[in-house]
């Protein structure tokens, strides 16, 4: 990482090829952990959107502990009730990170792999860290980092642990999300 820089309505992160190669991969992983093989209505036409999200089946994966961090159960002494918020909100949920992660996805195709800066628009930052947060939070559950003391044994590890370069990656995340949020 070199250079973050408000210029304006646009933040311009400046990113190595490797960098912003690496990104663009996480956020594909994240969008593909989030997307459904079935067909999706006509986004143009309300009630079928509407009507799909209320009597679609469950897609989503909910073995996956990843899954299951980024839905949690609103009720979890009560699984009738906590599918049934499911049911009712997480087709929008999705939709809304899966948004967010094009907007990413975007602006990291428009740098050419680092040739130029990455332009965050400010007005887009919400999608950002939304989409980021997600991508550390897949790492979290990924690494089994659910207190700060795994962080620190994670931290600790020998570099040529497969675990500390992911670990390295789940820092960096959290390096791209302070210094966006520094620059708002």
């Amino acid at each position: 990482m070199r250079d973050f820089k408000r210029s304006g309505p646009m933040i311009l992160m400046k990113l190595t090829d490797y960098e912003s190669t690496l990104l663009e991969s996480l956020v594909e992983q994240y969008a593909g952990l989030l997307e459904s093989d079935e067909q999706q209505p006509d986004q143009g036409d309300s009630f079928a959107r509407w009507q799909a999200e209320l009597s679609g089946p469950d897609p989503l994966d909910q073995t996956d502990p990843v899954i299951n961090r980024l839905f949690p159960d609103a009720y979890p002494e009560d699984p009738a009730a906590s599918g049934e918020f499911r049911r009712l909100t997480q087709a929008r949920q999705r939709s809304s990170r899966l948004d967010a992660a094009e907007v990413v996805m975007s602006a990291l195709r428009d740098c050419d792999a680092g040739k130029h800066p990455v332009q965050v628009r400010v007005i887009e930052l919400d999608s950002w860290l939304k989409t980021l947060t997600g991508v550390r939070l897949s790492l979290a559950v990924r690494l089994g980092i659910s207190t700060p003391d795994d962080a620190e044994e994670l931290d600790a590890l020998p570099e040529d642990d497969p675990r500390s370069y992911v670990y390295r990656v789940y820092e960096w995340i959290a390096y791209l999300t302070e210094n966006l949020l520094g620059l708002h």
